[in-house]
């Protein structure tokens, strides 16, 4: 079917028409404008609308290599039947665009972009057709850029040093290239590679206000709306969120009502990290336990942009809850830079199944990874395996480094079901020179103290000597009983093993009523430790005594025993006078040293207790982190990263759905880039059932 409209429009009415230009090539490639020969056009479209007031220039991405610069692709077909451009026009943007991605070069490489599209003359919209092809074939399609956390960003932020005159000229040109891409069916699960960039895009043209707010809105909803499109909406949008998701929020409620309906058919398994990730970076911008702007409004009675039609309504908006404000917080330090986002920036890629545990060694800058592949590997500070170990034998449940001798600590669980090999702590020494390309020399194993026993986890403690805290368990195992004291932490000195198979523990506690399963070391002190079980208590340990020197949680009456968590343990991790803990129970607890008399029997109450998404907390991490309220939380559901500096309204951020497309798998483990109490990098890894380890960026 064709049809055909004529419109006479008044010069206040180009902008309108614009606009319903624009919505319809979203929708179709087949419009073609023929003004009459006294409208005032260019190159057969109507005249644009006059461009948006400049934004502050964008900030300056973090320092990344120039992107390696492809083939551009071929000019389009209108642009080749127009007269040729001067000698080093058509060429110039080729040369221009890898430039706009390296901080170094990119003030210049927006000067010369500026100065030849000035320079162009008659031949600027053909200049600018040559500008959007560099940027497609040599940004959005670029296989360096994908893998870079500034994204396209900084090659976008051309736009903003534009002319007026000649922003909404690439805005035109630059706009339909960019929905043609995303606007494409695809699968449900596509390989978000494809078109990862082009949402990218999309969201940064929003952020810079060359694509209107409510437009986009109907664009997103539109294309969540049809299960063919659905993909590439979830990515817009999700993008759309982390970059300007302050703007979208002032959207008028009904526009913002249509969306929330349109992500409700949304059900797929594919998308539920994606919008859970929406839903919880939308709500962290808002004050606590206010809802969502455009919850319950009633559709608009008709689009907001002429020839876009809503998208089907299924009732009610879907919603995440906020995470939960603490009922009570210690007073905060001194300021801390204020969270700004979280970036997937890249993997490790050595191991050939599920990777459970994970050791950072800042003084060398080493972090370790065990896999149910059996193998130890040590990565170099380029992200290559420096060293691989063989621990077949075993599955490694955790891994640390000794602080003063770099000695690897990996437990281990027996694969051989015959009960013949015990469970182990294997030691690994660095090699001479920290060579790379050779397995660690071994130390030796240290046997489990508890015949049939499996160890759960060895922890480094601080100090000068060799000392390790290990959980030693019966439950779980063919020997268990009802007895008491059949769960055991126990602690060894290394310094004192030759050979390590004969090493017998120095003291061992067994307080814990069901199996241990976590402990870290207090860095503030290097005699004091801390451990968790599935009895749902934290026990506070002193290498010099005994007994518990106390326990952290409240007294349960129905037991009569002091709890930490309604259900397991699951991970605990310090940071100067504070410990976290996470447990199954859906929360996630902070402690204070400072409140317990370090005396046997005495306990003291949590901080603050929150839940993060209603799922259960498998892992937290905060030793290391670039300051010292920074933690890092995995969930069932998500990966998080808290800044708890105010601990009555902690700034909360969930990590973007991976730009590969990877559906979500839970980390078995995380781990910052940092010593203890000291600021690391902004660098966090992250475990899981994928053989990859990836690696994330926090900016602040």
């Amino acid at each position: 079917m064709k049809i055909t409209i004529e419109l006479e429009i008044q010069p206040d009415e180009v902008g309108l028409a614009s606009e319903l230009l624009s919505t319809l090539r979203t929708l179709t490639d087949h419009v073609t404008v023929k003004p009459a020969a006294s409208a005032p056009a260019a190159n057969g479209v109507a005249p644009a609308p006059a461009a948006p007031a400049a934004l502050a220039p964008a900030p300056t991405p973090a320092p990344v290599a120039a992107p390696a610069a492809p083939a551009a692709a071929p000019a389009a077909a209108a642009a080749a039947a127009l007269p040729p451009l001067p000698p080093g026009v058509p060429q110039a943007f080729t040369s221009i665009v890898p430039r706009l991605g390296n901080p170094a070069t990119q003030l210049q490489a927006i000067a010369d972009a500026v100065a030849t599209l000035s320079g162009a003359g008659e031949q600027t919209d053909t200049a600018i057709e040559d500008l959007v092809e560099a940027l497609d074939a040599q940004v959005f399609q670029s296989p360096d850029v994908i893998g870079n956390p500034a994204g396209v960003m900084p090659y976008m932020a051309l736009y903003q040093r534009l002319p007026e005159d000649l922003q909404p000229r690439l805005r035109d040109k630059l706009v339909p290239r960019v929905l043609k891409a995303l606007t494409r069916k695809r699968p449900i699960n596509a390989d978000r590679t494809q078109f990862f960039l082009y949402a990218d895009a999309f969201a940064t043209l929003v952020k810079f206000e060359a694509v209107a707010m409510p437009g986009a809105v109907q664009t997103l909803q539109r294309l969540l709306g049809k299960q063919d499109t659905r993909c590439a909406g979830i990515t817009m949008l999700g993008k759309t969120v982390e970059y300007c998701g302050e703007q979208l929020l002032r959207a008028p409620e009904a526009t913002l009502g249509g969306l929330w309906r349109a992500t409700e058919g949304c059900t797929e398994e594919a998308f539920r990290y994606d919008l859970q990730y929406i839903f919880t970076t939308l709500q962290a911008l808002l004050p606590p336990n206010s809802p969502l702007p455009g919850l319950g409004a009633a559709p608009p009675p008709e689009p907001e942009a002429a020839g876009a039609a809503p998208a089907a309504a299924p009732g009610a908006a879907a919603s995440s809850g906020p995470v939960a404000a603490p009922a009570a917080a210690a007073a905060p330090p001194a300021t801390n830079p204020t969270l700004k986002s979280v970036q997937h920036v890249g993997v490790y890629s050595g191991h050939a199944s599920n990777v459970f545990t994970l050791a950072y060694d800042a003084a060398n800058g080493a972090l370790a990874s065990g896999s149910q592949d059996g193998h130890v590997i040590v990565w170099g500070p380029d992200g290559q395996p420096a060293n691989r170990m063989d621990f077949s034998t075993h599955f490694i449940c955790s891994l640390d480094f000794l602080p003063r001798t770099g000695t690897l600590l990996a437990a281990g669980v027996s694969t051989d079901t015959s009960g013949l090999m015990p469970s182990c702590v294997a030691t690994f020494s660095p090699p001479a020179g920290r060579a790379r390309g050779v397995p660690w020399p071994s130390r030796g194993r240290v046997p489990s103290a508890r015949p049939g026993g499996m160890m759960s986890f060895a922890r480094a403690l601080g100090g000068e000597g060799e000392l390790m805290a290990v959980g030693e368990n019966m439950s779980g195992t063919a020997l268990a009983t009802n007895a008491p004291g059949q769960d055991v932490v126990s602690l060894y000195d290394l310094a004192r093993g030759s050979p390590m198979e004969q090493l017998q523990p120095l003291l061992m506690w067994a307080e814990h009523r069901d199996m241990v399963t976590c402990g870290s070391a207090w860095h503030a002190n290097p005699h004091v430790f801390v451990s968790g079980g599935r009895d749902y208590c934290i026990k506070v340990w002193d290498t010099r005594t005994p007994q518990s020197v106390g326990e952290f949680g409240t007294l349960d009456s129905a037991s009569g025993r002091v709890m930490a968590h309604t259900d397991m343990v699951t991970c605990l991790d310090t940071t100067d006078s504070l410990l976290i803990s996470t447990s199954t129970d859906a929360s996630m607890c902070v402690w204070d040293f400072r409140q317990l008399s370090m005396a046997h029997g005495t306990a003291a109450a949590q901080l603050v207790k929150m839940q993060i998404d209603q799922q259960p907390c498998l892992k937290a991490a905060v030793s290391g982190a670039p300051h010292s309220r920074l933690a890092a939380i995995s969930t069932y559901q998500g990966l998080y990263v808290m800044d708890l500096t105010d601990m009555t309204a902690p700034a909360t951020l969930m990590v973007p759905p991976l730009s590969d497309g990877r559906p979500f798998v839970y980390y078995h483990d995380i781990r910052w880039a940092g010593a203890p109490n000291a600021p690391g990098q902004p660098l966090l890894f992250g475990a899981s059932a994928d053989p990859r380890i990836d690696l994330f960026s926090v900016s602040f």
